[in-house]
């Protein structure tokens, strides 16, 4: 992951736990939330011209806001294209296919802790877009994969809960991200990350 983690809140922040609040349709037109949505695009493309984002999905917790609205590249491939960043407003899956597959996942709420993850290969979800229009459309591969991972920030969880086998949860320093992504080295990273650190991160007390 990129090194800059401003724009985002901690780890521990409770607002990660949290189930975000809903947004209805004449709240989607008030300056506050339109105002938060180019915000999140704007840490999406790094503040540039919006031809090239530098993240393929974002949710609004990540960035302190407990509401139900989430960012996704949906040209997003996972081997680095994108190229069409929508905004989804109260999305929610009412598909998922039985068959599953396995692919790495980190997050900017994460910091250095990546892992690999078992989901759905195929979903169909429902939102509405910033204008209040419904929308519903099928996702395969990557894409899916984003929008459940973003789906998951709204309802309060992170990709670690996905992840039962602690060989398959990793650290990932600054400087190893491009190896882990690009060189497919997550399928046999040797620095793992014990659910114990992990929790020390969450700031998770038994």
């Amino acid at each position: 992951m990129p090194q800059d983690r401003k724009h985002f809140v901690k780890p521990n922040d409770p607002i990660l736990i949290k189930r975000a609040k809903s947004v209805s349709r004449k709240e989607l037109q008030t300056k506050n939330i339109q105002n938060l949505i180019e915000k999140m695009l704007d840490i999406a493309f790094g503040k540039r011209d919006r031809k090239k984002a530098i993240l393929v999905g974002l949710a609004a917790p990540q960035v302190g806001i407990s509401r139900r609205i989430i960012l996704v590249d949906i040209a997003a491939d996972g081997e680095g294209k994108t190229g069409d960043m929508r905004v989804y407003i109260n999305p929610s899956i009412t598909f998922k296919s039985k068959k599953e597959s396995q692919w790495y996942e980190g997050c900017w709420s994460t910091g250095n802790v990546a892992g690999i993850v078992l989901r759905p290969d195929k979903i169909k979800i429902k939102a509405l877009d910033r204008n209040g229009n419904r929308v519903e459309e099928v996702h395969t591969g990557y894409t899916a994969r984003i929008f459940q991972h973003e789906i998951d920030h709204l309802n309060g969880n992170e990709f670690v809960t996905h992840i039962k086998n602690i060989d398959d949860l990793h650290w990932v320093n600054d400087d190893q991200w491009v190896e882990y992504r690009n060189r497919e080295a997550w399928r046999n990273w040797l620095q793992k990350c014990s659910r114990e650190k992990w929790e020390k991160i969450k700031g998770i007390q038994k």
